[in-house]
């Protein structure tokens, strides 16, 4: 991998130490068996993190455009928000809130 590759890996928040060195210097003193065990243990940590990078990115909408998505009046949802029932957050003046709190709130209010 070149520095380049390596400096945008790690820029991403993929931790690249976090998975074990490869190559005859590591599995020098190790076993077939124990080679394998540890290739094993990769492939599992590498299927977790890919299904983890996998998942839909959390969508945040402006707090108007969300109250219409979910069919809701803009105060309660504001309402919500200033007392943290659904994840937001604020930059400057305008209000954003993420879409999946907002419909997971809503069927909590009505019971689906």
């Amino acid at each position: 991998m070149s520095q380049r590759t390596t400096a945008n890996a790690n820029s991403s928040g993929v931790g690249l130490s976090n998975y074990p060195q490869l190559g005859p210097s590591r599995h020098a003193d190790m076993t077939e068996a124990q080679i394998i065990a540890d290739l094993r243990e990769t492939i599992v940590r590498l299927a977790a993190r890919v299904a983890e990078l996998e998942q839909p990115a959390a969508q945040w909408m402006p707090l108007k455009a969300a109250a219409h998505d979910c069919g809701l009046e803009y105060e309660t949802v504001r309402t919500w928000a200033v007392a943290g029932l659904v994840e937001a957050r604020r930059e400057g003046k305008r209000w954003f809130i993420k879409l999946v709190s907002l419909r997971a709130r809503q069927a909590r209010r009505t019971g689906s």
